[in-house]
């Protein structure tokens, strides 16, 4: 039992020597770094993008120029039978009449194929079946009817003005803070921004115009002219009958008929022609429109004052550039005495690229530390360009006066 007792003391004085070896062994514990006396960092954003709309005056456009009409439609020469001739207020067109094809006993043939009487054209005798007028002022000349056609020429010197309904744009800008002035009561920044606005100017007037008429006199041959409106060749139908009276019946034993003429026959060649002139400002009306759409590219200083943390007010000016692109349509319009208007129309697009300033001033209000919105009035200036427009019929020019447009800008404002 001693020792055995021994012997545990003996181990138990070994452990702790041991034990006692390993802690000094040890590396001392890290100790946590004091940091109680280093300087905050706090990051202040330093850009701002705006995202809104741009209000601005629309443009004024002044229309200006001459054009013309031409006959729809060409009647030909004068002289001439049996032609096809369209006018304004009608047409005369080559005799459609036939007359049935007959047998050596003077009995109509019947053609096996159809079971019907065959026709041949009649021969030619200076007159038509085939023919339309319009209105009863077609017959003030006694036994005639008279057909015309119509042209004109603008000759109005006048310009007209158009001034375009204001639009509103889209609008983008970014800006970047430079530093301060005047201690810190005020900031600046460079401002870069591009804003897109409709082009949109129209203008209906009367114009000054010479009208040409051109009108080709149809004989009647006597007879009394139909009422108008008419339109021919008319028919009714009869039966065939033989030369001593008897209706005709053919292999199914009913009776064989014809369509008989009853057209009012006019004469298929004028008797005679005459043209006219005249000027009015009643007749003839233009249509000027102008559309499209001009980017303005800006950039320039910004000066800001801030009436508090969350509110200040700013004002920027400097260059601008103006991108323009416009499409020009010009109606030309004439209402004859008779009939339906005659239209001519011509469109041209252009493409133009403006110098020029603009200034805004606005008022911020900062919701949090990084959005706000912002409102305020802006203006700019462009200088002005012509668009022109020429064609076979059409020699027009329209000046967009892009100058001294002012407005209001709103949106969203955004700092990173």
């Amino acid at each position: 039992m001693k020792r055995l007792r021994s012997l545990v003391l003996a181990l138990a004085s070994t452990l702790g020597v041991a034990f006692a070896q390993d802690e000094e062994r040890r590396a001392p514990p890290i100790e946590i770094p004091d940091f109680s006396n280093l300087d905050e960092y706090i990051y202040e954003p330093k850009s701002v993008v705006t995202m809104g709309f741009r209000y601005l005056t629309g443009a004024k456009t002044f229309f200006s120029g001459k054009g013309s009409i031409p006959r729809p439609n060409d009647p030909g020469a004068v002289t001439g039978g049996n032609l096809s001739r369209v006018y304004h207020d009608g047409a005369v067109q080559p005799d459609q009449r036939t007359v049935a094809r007959l047998d050596s006993s003077g009995n109509p043939l019947i053609d096996p194929q159809t079971n019907t009487a065959a026709f041949d054209p009649i021969a030619p005798d200076g007159r038509t079946n085939t023919w339309n007028y319009t209105d009863a002022s077609q017959l003030s000349l006694p036994g005639f009817v008279r057909f015309s056609t119509y042209s004109a020429e603008i000759v109005d010197p006048r310009a007209r003005e158009s001034k375009g309904g204001a639009t509103a744009g889209m609008d983008l800008a970014v800006s970047r803070d430079m530093g301060k002035l005047l201690g810190s009561a005020v900031a600046w920044n460079l401002t870069a921004g591009v804003s897109i606005n409709d082009l949109n100017s129209s203008r209906n007037d009367f114009v000054r115009a010479r009208l040409s008429t051109l009108s080709d006199y149809f004989s009647l041959f006597g007879a009394v002219p139909p009422a108008a409106p008419y339109s021919s060749p008319s028919t009714s139908t009869e039966n065939v009958v033989d030369a001593v009276g008897n209706t005709v019946l053919g292999a199914d034993g009913l009776a064989q008929t014809l369509s008989v003429d009853t057209s009012v026959l006019l004469a298929n060649e004028p008797a005679g022609r005459v043209t006219s002139e005249a000027e009015d400002e009643t007749s003839v009306q233009n249509r000027w429109k102008l559309k499209g759409a001009y980017y303005t590219f800006r950039a320039g200083p910004t000066l800001s004052y801030a009436f508090s943390p969350r509110f200040r007010a700013s004002v920027s000016a400097g260059a601008a550039m103006v991108f323009a692109g416009t499409s020009y349509t010009v109606t030309q319009t004439l209402q004859p005495e008779i009939g339906a208007e005659i239209s001519n129309t011509s469109s041209s697009e252009a493409y133009k690229l403006l110098p020029g300033y603009f200034a805004d001033a606005s008022l911020h209000l900062d919701l949090t530390e990084r959005a706000g919105f912002y409102a305020g009035a802006v203006f700019q200036s462009a200088g002005n360009y012509s668009h022109k427009l020429e064609s076979d019929t059409a020699n027009y020019a329209s000046k967009v006066d892009l100058s001294n447009q002012s407005g209001v800008r709103a949106g969203l404002s955004i700092r990173f």
